[in-house]
């Protein structure tokens, strides 16, 4: 589990294939202390396990995750957003994140307006039960605060600390962006649909 607060951005050293996986090198610094292999970090969003830590920080892609994010658009010297699993306890500042990408959505627009930097993302049709204006949403790793919702994109404020700690000021139309909705608007969603409870949300940790 993550919190969409990026540690730190690292930059692509490397890529190769290896068999049937895409070997992913990663120059960082944040967080790699304490870091060992198998533990957890999200990419750009994308939850991945560590393959080795010798000559840099190494991730196996396999292709699932190739088809279903941006990572196979990654070039050497990309930059990318890195934040290490959550420890229990931990003040959560962004919201709960999976690092399980639920699809790629392509950046409209991006840019500085008398209410501030704005992004404009666009929507599929079956995004919508999971946007709400002031909800949650993570772009690229990043937790974001939904500003409003249109019926094919929807739209994102950024503060000046976004900009700068992230890859999102990097980013131009066009581009292709991991996209993580909110866990618990699609808890809410099956609930509505029924095959979810209030047991079954309290058992899993969401109410008291």
């Amino acid at each position: 589990m993550f919190t969409g607060i990026v540690k730190e951005i690292g930059k692509v050293k490397s890529l190769r294939w290896d068999g049937s996986v895409r070997r992913l090198n990663v120059a960082c610094e944040k967080v790699t202390e304490g870091l060992a292999i198998g533990d957890s970090v999200a990419v750009n969003g994308v939850c991945l396990s560590v393959a080795s830590l010798a000559g840099g920080t190494v991730f196996d892609v396999v292709g699932n995750t190739l088809n279903k994010t941006n990572l196979k658009r990654l070039r050497a010297g990309d930059p990318l957003n890195l934040e290490s699993a959550m420890k229990l306890g931990e003040k959560i500042s962004g919201h709960m994140v999976t690092g399980h990408v639920d699809g790629v959505r392509v950046l409209r627009c991006s840019s500085r307006t008398s209410r501030g930097w704005v992004v404009d993302i666009s929507a599929l049709q079956e995004d919508a039960k999971y946007l709400v204006p002031e909800g949650a949403v993570a772009v690229d790793g990043v937790s974001l605060t939904v500003g409003e919702v249109y019926r094919d994109f929807f739209r994102i404020y950024l503060i000046p600390l976004t900009l700068k700690d992230t890859t999102l000021s990097s980013k131009k139309t066009g581009d292709r962006l991991n996209v993580e909705f909110d866990m618990m608007a699609k808890y809410a969603e099956k609930q509505r649909k029924g095959s979810i409870t209030e047991d079954t949300l309290r058992r899993a940790g969401f109410m008291d």
